[in-house]
C-alpha cells in the first residue's frame, strides 16, 4: 500500500481491483500510513491562503421568501414537514436558535443537520479553496467527497478532517463538557493542535474533553442519533448527563442542588416535541427527584 493508491482510491479513480485491495487492506489493524496520508490532507487543509474570494452562504433566517424573491434553498423543520428558506448572502454564521433541527446544504452540496440551539460559522471563502466550520452544539454532516478540498469542522480544541463522510459531533451533552465525534460511515482523522491524530472507524467514537487524554468508544446511534429521529433517548445515563443534554435540546439551564443526584442512572425515550416540564415530571416522579422552576429558563434540582 502507498499515499499514490490511497490517494487515488479517495478520489475514485481507482479500478475494482485496486478498490478490493485497499478496503482489504483499509479493515486491517494497522493504519500508521492512512494517519499519515490523513494528516498530510489535514495540513494541506491548513496551510495559509492567499487568495482572497467571497462566495455565497446559505442561512436560515425568518424573513419573508418575496425579499429575496426566487433565491431559495431546501431545508425543514422536524416537526413541521419540508418547507422553503431564503438564502441571505455573505454570512458567516448559521445559527438554529429554534425548538425545531435545521437542514442546510452548503454551498459544495454537502448537508448540515443543525440541532436545537446551536450554531455554525462558515469561514469567508468556504468551497473556493477549502472548506471550514466552527460548530457550537450538535450536527449531523453529510460530506460531499472533494479530495481536493477537505471538509474540516472545529470544535474547541479538537479539528475533525473528512474526504466525504457522514458523522456527528456533539459539544455540549456531557455534563464534563466533553465533545464527542461519532463516526456513521467513511472515515474521519480527529485531530487535536496538531498533538494527536486518530482515524476513526464507523461505529467509533471520540470523546475529548480539555486537559484530558481522549477516548475511544464505541456508540450506539439511536443514542447518538436520537435527535435526528425527533427522540430524546437514554440508556442508564447518569443524570448529570441527562440534564447536560436536556440543556442542549431545550436552551434552558438545570442546576443539581446536591452532588449524591450525579449518581443516579436514567434510562429512557421521550418525544423530542414533548414539553420540558413533562419530561422533567416524569423524571421526578420515577426517581424520587424535585424540579424547581426559578425563571423563564432556569430549574433546581434537588431530592423529595
Amino acid at each position: 500500500m502507498d499515499k499514490q493508491l490511497l490517494e487515488k482510491y479517495f478520489k475514485g479513480d481507482c479500478t475494482e481491483q485496486e478498490v478490493t485491495a485497499v478496503e482489504a487492506w483499509l479493515s486491517g489493524s494497522d493504519t500508521r500510513l492512512l494517519d499519515e496520508f490523513m494528516m498530510q490532507k489535514w495540513t494541506e487543509a491548513n496551510e495559509p491562503v492567499v487568495k482572497k474570494t467571497t462566495i455565497h452562504r446559505i442561512w436560515y433566517g425568518a424573513a419573508a421568501a418575496a425579499v429575496l424573491g426566487a433565491i431559495t434553498v431546501m431545508g425543514f423543520f422536524w416537526q413541521h414537514g419540508s418547507t422553503k428558506r431564503p438564502v441571505a448572502l455573505k454570512r458567516d454564521t448559521l445559527s438554529n436558535n429554534t425548538n425545531n433541527i435545521q437542514l442546510f446544504t452548503m454551498a459544495d452540496g454537502s448537508e448540515v443537520w443543525l440541532n436545537t440551539h446551536s450554531s455554525l460559522i462558515s469561514q469567508q471563502d468556504y468551497n473556493k479553496d477549502r472548506r471550514e466550520l466552527w460548530l457550537n452544539g450538535e450536527a449531523y454532516f453529510k460530506v460531499v467527497k472533494d479530495e481536493e478540498r477537505p471538509f474540516l469542522v472545529h470544535t474547541g480544541n479538537l479539528t475533525t478532517t473528512v474526504l466525504g463522510t457522514a458523522f456527528n459531533i456533539a459539544t455540549a451533552n456531557k455534563a464534563d463538557g466533553s465533545i464527542q465525534v461519532s463516526l456513521i460511515e467513511g472515515k474521519v482523522a480527529v485531530s487535536i493542535q496538531h498533538t494527536f491524530n486518530k482515524i476513526l472507524l464507523p461505529g467509533q467514537m471520540l470523546q475529548y474533553v480539555d486537559g484530558k487524554a481522549p477516548q475511544l468508544l464505541a456508540f450506539a446511534s439511536n443514542e447518538v442519533l436520537d435527535w435526528k429521529k425527533g427522540k430524546i433517548y437514554f440508556d442508564n445515563t447518569l443524570l448529570a448527563d441527562v440534564l447536560a443534554k436536556l440543556q442542549q435540546r431545550y436552551g434552558c439551564r438545570i442546576v443539581l442542588e446536591e452532588q449524591q443526584l450525579l449518581k443516579k442512572k436514567i434510562s429512557g425515550e421521550f418525544n423530542r416535541d414533548m414539553s420540558l416540564e413533562k419530561i422533567l415530571s416524569t423524571l421526578a416522579y420515577v426517581h424520587n427527584i424535585s424540579f424547581r422552576r426559578v425563571d423563564d429558563s432556569t430549574f433546581y434540582a434537588r431530592s423529595k
